[in-house]
């Protein structure tokens, strides 16, 4: 899998970015939810599992709201200008996080937040469309999983050292990290080559995106090569979001209440076994399926199946370590399920349409996810018990699974 870095220096300089900046992305999020742990002690009026449930969402909802937008341009504008204005962008809206210190201060913190994110869509969406650009056909599938085993690897080393580094040096600390982590992913970027993007047969025009008529374009591309419905595989594991708004109040309850700057190394501990899980499930599905598109396609359900049984035995997991193995099985079902799903549409899509497919299926994933992630929230605040909570999203999983398995079938598998 790593030949395809040597191979494709183009790809290397793309997955160096994707390295710096994934790590400074997760010292972020655990110094955030620090933060706000912190500043939301005293707001009596809102529950605990809702401020974390808010994070969340907020972290979410720009990328469908900004998708329609961010598609197109991707699909339009040189896509490497996108990635290095945004890495920029978003160095000077984390560094606006360092004069957060009130709780009266807590709704601009979510602002920023969302600032962060709806930047980071513009990126996601150039770098979706570019990486196809980086490789050679045959290597794509193995740039798509190195690049997911580099995100959880990231998850890991970065939600781990973001909880030593919250402990060690503070809050503002870990953001000065994530706002040097841009700066460097930027320096990378800037001597990447690619292609020119393809000329588009309509015109930009605000009304469609208002509309969301270029979505629609990419939606209809995907129609016409009968694979829409591999676009709301994602949506199919988005109790997921629910799952991992517990992950904080899952560490208050190992560390028996302590506020997450106290339990920083247990927050991390926990986000860190989803990222080895997350690295793992693609190059296991990888071996025991192959990756023929029916193989994708039985990924983009089975690891639904997967992703369920972990989490039912986290529901019942005594201790922190073996909570720790639930969570890494989980999300090894949940990356299969991610990988498979995506490599399968990036195989059959045109490169004018990438950035709106993408865009189509982030915004139909954002949706659900933070849907499901206020309502884990509103839940746990309610019923005040976590295995509660657990189980039922559980069952919304395997429910979610065995839709997919029924609706994929008119998949076509052909290469």
């Amino acid at each position: 899998m790593f030949a395809v870095l040597t191979q494709n220096p183009q790809f290397r300089r793309l997955w160096s970015a994707q390295v710096v900046s994934a790590a400074g992305d997760w010292l972020n999020r655990i110094a955030v939810l620090a933060l706000i742990d912190r500043l939301g002690g005293t707001q009596q009026a809102v529950g605990v599992g809702l401020l974390f449930a808010v994070e969340y969402v907020v972290r979410l909802l720009p990328t469908a709201v900004f998708s329609a937008l961010a598609g197109p341009v991707a699909d339009r504008l040189p896509r490497r200008m996108i990635m290095v204005a945004a890495d920029l962008a978003r160095a000077a809206v984390v560094a606006c996080l360092l004069f957060i210190d009130t709780p009266a201060e807590l709704p601009l913190l979510y602002g920023l937040i969302i600032a962060q994110m709806s930047i980071a869509i513009f990126f996601d969406s150039a770098r979706s469309g570019a990486l196809p650009n980086t490789v050679r056909r045959q290597d794509l599938h193995a740039a798509y999983a190195l690049s997911a085993a580099t995100w959880s690897t990231m998850l890991a080393f970065g939600a781990f050292l973001g909880g030593v580094l919250v402990e060690v040096i503070g809050i503002r600390g870990v953001f000065l990290c994530d706002v040097a982590s841009y700066l460097v992913s930027a320096a990378f970027l800037i001597r990447l080559q690619l292609p020119t993007v393809a000329a588009q047969p309509e015109r930009f025009r605000w009304r469609d995106i208002f509309l969301l008529t270029d979505l629609r374009r990419g939606f209809d591309h995907t129609r016409q090569l009968g694979i829409w419905p591999i676009l709301f595989s994602k949506v199919m594991w988005s109790p997921c979001g629910g799952f991992i708004v517990l992950f904080p109040l899952l560490a208050r309850q190992f560390d028996r209440g302590a506020d997450l700057k106290e339990a920083g190394a247990t927050i991390g501990l926990l986000f860190a076994a989803r990222g080895v899980g997350t690295g793992l499930g693609p190059l296991a599905a990888k071996r025991l399926l192959g990756s023929s598109p029916a193989a994708l396609i039985r990924q983009s359900w089975g690891g639904m199946l997967v992703g369920a049984a972990g989490y039912s035995c986290l529901a019942i997991a005594p201790n922190l370590p073996l909570s720790m193995a639930a969570i890494t099985l989980a999300h090894m079902g949940g990356s299969a399920q991610w990988v498979g799903s995506t490599t399968y549409w990036q195989h059959r899509v045109d490169d004018a349409f990438r950035g709106r497919v993408f865009a189509c299926e982030f915004l139909f994933m954002t949706l659900a996810f933070s849907v499901f992630a206020f309502a884990s929230g509103f839940l746990f605040d309610r019923l005040e018990n976590l295995q509660t909570v657990i189980w039922i999203w559980v069952a919304a999983t395997l429910l979610g699974a065995l839709i997919a398995r029924l609706w994929f079938r008119r998949l076509p598998v052909t290469a």
